[in-house]
């Protein structure tokens, strides 16, 4: 009788043991090249909140992010650094909605021995070889072809152009020497010391530059892919956001 018991005892507490459990679960979301630090800083943290949890990320540009959804790859979440981009994925309903998470400045970097001689005009006309995200899929190299189409000077350094896969790449060439100005976000340029802030873009020559976080519809992690996307608004994401010089949501 007492062995029987005991083995009841020990099964009902298995059973109760098990239901308190989360099954550990990963997710996948795909991120703009410019949150690469403040990713690497929100992991831990945030697993070390929710041990059931695995945050695993993939940087690029927010076009071939954009891309990778609409060819049904396996994400579960995204945040881009492009309002039209995460509009062209709700509009096929690969995504509900979106939420704006932070802001940032677009900034034009040289090199750090380099000295800036005049205004942005002047140094863009004797530049040699001038480094831009590809308009195509990368949001800063959209932004700089706004402002330049502004300023009427894509004409002349159409010829000059280099175009990078991201906005990270676009500062290893401004750093290596390989590129005499670019155009990147000023969170960019505020983690390298191999390049300066030679100019500012005026928020008013291009299109708001927002980052806009997401879960895709279908995926198998949705409800925690939400609740991530939810903590990358909150209090403790946000100082991280801070911290590496983003702005709060436009």
């Amino acid at each position: 009788m007492w062995i029987k018991s005991g083995l009841l005892f020990v099964g009902v507490l298995l059973v109760l043991t098990g239901c308190g459990e989360q099954e550990p679960q990963s997710i996948h979301i795909s991120v703009a090249a410019s949150l690469k630090d403040v990713m690497d800083d929100v992991k831990p943290l945030y697993e070390g909140e929710h041990d059931n949890v695995t945050l695993e990320f993939d940087f690029a540009g927010s076009g071939q992010i954009r891309e990778r959804v609409e060819n049904r790859a396996p994400v579960d979440g995204v945040v881009l650094a492009s309002a039209a981009d995460a509009d062209k994925l709700m509009k096929k309903k690969l995504i509900d909605d979106k939420a704006e998470i932070a802001s940032n400045t677009l900034v034009a970097v040289m090199p750090s021995k380099s000295v800036p001689n005049g205004d942005i005009t002047t140094e863009l006309a004797k530049a040699r070889v001038i480094a831009i995200g590809d308009p195509a899929s990368v949001p800063a190299g959209k932004y700089a072809e706004e402002f330049l189409t502004k300023k009427q000077l894509m004409g002349i350094v159409k010829a000059r152009l280099v175009k990078a896969s991201d906005v990270r790449q676009v500062l290893a060439y401004v750093e290596s020497g390989n590129a005499d100005i670019g155009f990147v976000y000023q969170t960019d340029a505020m983690i390298s010391k191999k390049v300066q802030t030679a100019y500012k873009i005026s928020n008013d020559l291009h299109s708001p530059i927002g980052y806009y976080a997401a879960t895709i519809q279908d995926s198998e992690a949705a409800d925690e892919t939400s609740k991530f996307m939810d903590y990358m608004k909150g209090t403790q994401a946000q100082k991280i956001l801070k911290k590496y010089g983003f702005g709060e949501a436009n």
